[in-house]
C-alpha cells in the first residue's frame, strides 16, 4: 500500500530492549523499525513471550527501550524524562486494557474524565463536553450515571474506549480488547473499533485471536521479538456500530 502521502504518527528505528538481572540478559525486542500512520488499524500478533505486549507498552510509553529511536508525531520520545513522558502519553495516547481498568467506585462518567484532570490546558465544562461526546461516539451516554459493576463486560469495554478516545489521542493501543469477552460482545467491541477506525481514529492492538487481526487493515507479526512479516489485508468496508 502506498503510505507516501500520509502522515507518520509512529516511527521506530532499530528499537532494542533487553532485560536484565543478575546473571541473564534477555532481549525482548530486537531492532525493530516500523512506522504507523495516521489513519492505520492494525493487530500486533505472534506466540506468547514473543515481544508483543512489551512493544506496545514502549509504544504507551510505559516503558523506556534500551537503544534505538522513537518519534510519536514528531517528538523525539527515546529517552525523554519521566514526567515529560507522562503529559506526552496521556495527550497523544488513548488506552484499551483487556481487564478494562475502570475504578469500581467511580461513575462511567468520572472514569472517562479523570485522565482529563491531569491536563492543564482543559477547563471543567470542556471536560464535561469531552466526556458527552465520547460516550456517545460508543453509544453509552445513558449509562454516564452508572458504576462500573452495575454493567456487562462489554458495556465495561466500551466505557474504557470511550475514556481512551475521550482526550482526542493521536493513537488508540489496545492489549487484547476482546480477551476477557464473550463472543457477542467480542464481535460488538471490534465492530465499534472498525466503526471509530472508519471515523479517523488510528488503532494500534495486539491481539492473540486471528480472527480480529484479520479484521484489521494490517497485521504485524512477531517471532522471538522481531518483525517478521508486515502486510497489508484489505480497507474495511462501512459497519454499523
Amino acid at each position: 500500500m502506498d503510505n507516501s502521502h500520509k502522515k507518520i504518527l509512529v516511527e521506530l528505528t532499530e528499537f532494542t530492549k533487553t532485560y536484565f538481572s543478575k546473571d541473564l540478559e534477555t532481549r525482548a525486542l530486537n531492532n525493530i523499525n516500523l512506522k504507523i500512520y495516521e489513519g492505520d488499524f492494525l493487530s500486533i500478533t505472534g506466540p506468547s513471550g514473543c515481544g508483543k505486549s512489551t512493544l506496545l507498552s514502549l509504544l504507551g510509553l510505559l516503558d523506556t527501550s534500551t537503544s534505538g529511536m522513537y518519534l510519536l508525531t514528531g517528538h523525539n520520545a527515546s529517552h525523554i524524562h519521566s514526567n515529560e513522558r507522562a503529559r506526552l502519553r496521556n495527550k497523544e495516547i488513548g488506552f484499551v486494557f483487556q481487564s478494562f481498568n475502570l475504578i469500581s467506585d467511580l461513575t462511567v462518567a468520572e472514569n472517562i474524565e479523570l485522565p482529563l484532570t491531569y491536563r492543564d490546558d482543559l477547563s471543567k465544562h470542556v471536560r464535561e463536553e469531552m466526556v458527552r461526546m465520547s460516550l456517545e461516539k460508543v453509544d453509552m451516554a445513558h449509562r454516564a450515571s452508572h458504576f462500573p459493576a452495575q454493567l456487562s463486560g462489554g458495556q465495561q469495554q466500551r466505557v474504557a474506549v470511550a475514556r481512551a478516545i475521550a482526550g482526542k489521542p493521536s493513537i488508540i493501543l489496545a492489549d487484547e480488547p476482546t480477551g476477557n469477552l464473550d463472543s457477542k460482545n467480542a464481535e460488538s467491541v471490534m465492530r465499534l473499533l472498525e466503526a471509530l477506525n472508519k471515523a479517523g481514529t488510528t488503532i494500534c492492538m495486539v491481539t492473540h485471536d486471528p480472527a480480529s487481526a484479520a479484521r484489521t487493515q494490517r497485521v504485524i507479526k512477531i517471532f522471538d521479538g522481531e518483525i517478521i512479516s508486515d502486510k497489508y489485508n484489505f480497507t474495511p468496508t462501512s459497519v454499523a456500530v
